[in-house]
């Protein structure tokens, strides 16, 4: 019955939708310096999202991709007077654009702050952002209270703003569930991961290990710990091909914040060629192992006790840098 149902939906072309459900909440990192004293009420402010956004868990399909863009708006702000009150701002996320959806009308707020050097502000039960006390002018007004217009003149000045650094992360809570669709193609056939012809000989296996068998093979003589890092940066393909177009150019200062595994793959500069250059082999090889790690992991082991095959890292002149 419910491979039926599949076979109707593939068939149809009918739109598969996944929820991202009321109560999750997303890590997202601040493009741009702000504080109240530079923003107004209605500004846009640019976040970018820290984490993939998966369905089922964090093994399942990426919904929403990490590198997003996020969009929030000042709802509402506040600046320190001279006399009393704290700096506060109301940031709520109101979009999050990916390469082909844009994710608009959501209903946010803001659960905590991450700890950064400059920050200035602490989240408030319900999302506001306050800015620190000016203890120095509140200590003022208790010993020496303003009775003349020249006293008032000499009140200390303004409180502090709230301040956030470039990079700071928030912790931001749907109060409203996301729903992503996912357009089932009408005639296009489900991918075979299998292309070239087998590089195993002998080998006794069901076309689905077949497959991954093929799929693993031109990395399968990486050394354990490399392969790892292999095998986790092929689930980041968006960020592999980022990292090799940011090699390719004059560099100066730090690089972008990729996966730990992209990083430490950029100190072995073939088999990271390997990866980049076929991006499409790298997705594939990504999506297999998010789902079925184990199958891959068996692969690898069949592969290097095949006695014909020649031990290699995806290049003969493997090696680090």
């Amino acid at each position: 019955m419910l491979s039926t149902l599949l076979l109707a939906l593939v068939v149809s072309g009918t739109p598969l939708e996944s929820v991202i459900p009321e109560g999750t909440v997303l890590r997202v990192v601040l493009n741009e310096k702000i504080s109240t004293k530079m923003l107004q009420e209605n500004d846009p402010v640019l976040f970018s999202l820290a984490d993939d956004i998966r369905a089922g868990g964090r093994r399942g399909p990426v919904l929403i991709p990490r590198g997003s863009s996020v969009v929030a708006r000042v709802a509402k702000l506040d600046r320190a007077g001279h006399l009393i009150g704290r700096s506060n701002i109301d940031l709520r996320v109101e979009e999050i654009v990916t390469g082909d959806q844009v994710f608009d009308g959501l209903s946010t707020k803001i659960v905590e702050i991450g700890e950064i050097k400059g920050s200035k502000g602490e989240v408030k039960i319900d999302g506001k952002i306050d800015g620190p006390v000016h203890r120095k002018r509140d200590a003022f007004l208790l010993l020496f209270p303003p009775t003349t217009i020249f006293q008032l003149m000499a009140t200390p000045a303004r409180g502090p703003d709230v301040v956030l650094p470039v990079e700071t992360k928030l912790f931001v809570k749907l109060m409203s569930p996301i729903y992503v669709e996912h357009q089932v193609a009408e005639t296009e056939p489900a991918p075979v991961l299998s292309a070239p012809k087998p590089v195993l000989q002998g080998a006794s296996v069901n076309s689905e290990m077949y497959n991954v068998d093929e799929l693993v093979s031109p990395v399968a003589f990486c050394p354990d710990t490399v392969l790892r890092y292999v095998f986790d940066a092929s689930t980041h393909p968006l960020e592999v091909y980022q990292a090799s177009q940011w090699m390719q150019q004059p560099r100066s200062g730090t690089p972008p914040r990729w996966d730990a595994s992209i990083q430490a793959l950029v100190g072995y500069p073939d088999l990271f060629r390997r990866l980049a250059n076929d991006i499409e082999w790298t997705e594939r090889l990504g999506n297999v192992y998010r789902v079925r790690p184990n199958d891959v992991k068996d692969a690898v082991q069949r592969i290097r006790a095949q006695p014909r095959v020649v031990a290699s890292c995806a290049s003969s002149t493997f090696q680090q840098r």
